[in-house]
């Protein structure tokens, strides 16, 4: 239970259809013990198709599994890394201090460095509050915890997904914040790239900064695995366009949806 001081905002359950939908298609792409074999088949049965004989059916079906199977290398997470970090938006000039730092809800093991590093920049009095988006509460006990007060604690468990992330925070801070407070988005470096661009589509410039988890090699892979393969932005695109169909005919209201612009992205 939170202190009531800790301004946190619960919403009913309403699933959304697509949810399970995409949550299956990143476990296929990022878990290779299942997508190698898919790549293999559809492979075999496309080389088949084009007229090869076997030889060649094996070898260029063996190369595209090589092939694919290095997106799952630590080298290609690095460099995937690298990649998304050039994708950051160019933070707002001249950010003074106190700000508003804002955690993007992302698990319990990435909760852990962003907090980390909200409470460290609290304790630098560089920030004065600190918001949650779609998290569950206890990433505000972990906030407590690391001698946050709980009256510079703010957040919700409504956020399903950045474009909410995005909207709900926006719509949060019109109504709490003074305007013109400088707004600190903390997430992991993977997610980064596209919550910033979430935000700046709600015309509210954010300072990215980037608190890396300490995960191993397998869940490293996959959480930047999922961000960063080509598929990842046609897929992104595909759930996009259920979840607006949902939101316009099927989901109810939210406590904390803004009235402004709400495609996501």
């Amino acid at each position: 239970m939170l202190p009531p001081t800790v301004d946190w905002t619960t919403c009913p359950p309403a699933p959304m259809a697509w949810i399970p939908l995409r949550e299956l298609l990143l476990a296929v792409v990022t878990t290779p013990t299942i997508s190698l074999p898919l790549v293999a088949v559809v492979a075999l049965v496309l080389v088949g198709l084009a007229g090869f004989p076997w030889p060649w059916r094996a070898l260029l079906s063996g190369l595209l599994v090589v092939l694919v199977s290095l997106l799952y290398s630590p080298f290609a997470t690095t460099a995937l890394t690298a990649w998304l970090n050039t994708q950051l938006p160019a933070p707002p000039s001249g950010v003074a201090a106190p700000a508003l730092a804002v955690l993007v809800g992302r698990g319990a093991e990435i909760s852990s460095a962003t907090t980390a590093e909200a409470a460290r920049l609290l304790g630098q009095a560089r920030v004065n509050r600190i918001y949650v988006s779609g998290d569950a509460p206890a990433t505000a006990q972990q906030l407590l915890a690391l001698g946050v007060p709980a009256e510079r604690i703010a957040g919700d468990s409504c956020a399903r997904t950045t474009w909410e992330n995005a909207t709900l925070t926006t719509a949060w801070i019109r109504q709490h914040i003074p305007a013109n407070t400088p707004v600190l988005l903390i997430t992991d470096p993977w997610q980064l790239p596209r919550a910033s661009r979430a935000f700046a589509r709600q015309n509210l410039p954010v300072t990215p900064i980037a608190a890396e988890p300490n995960l191993s090699p397998h869940d490293r892979n996959g959480v930047n695995g999922a961000q960063g393969i080509p598929g990842y932005r046609w897929l992104a695109a595909m759930v996009a366009g259920l979840a607006r169909f949902e939101r316009e005919h099927l989901a109810g209201s939210n406590p904390l949806a803004s009235s402004g612009d709400s495609s996501p992205s």
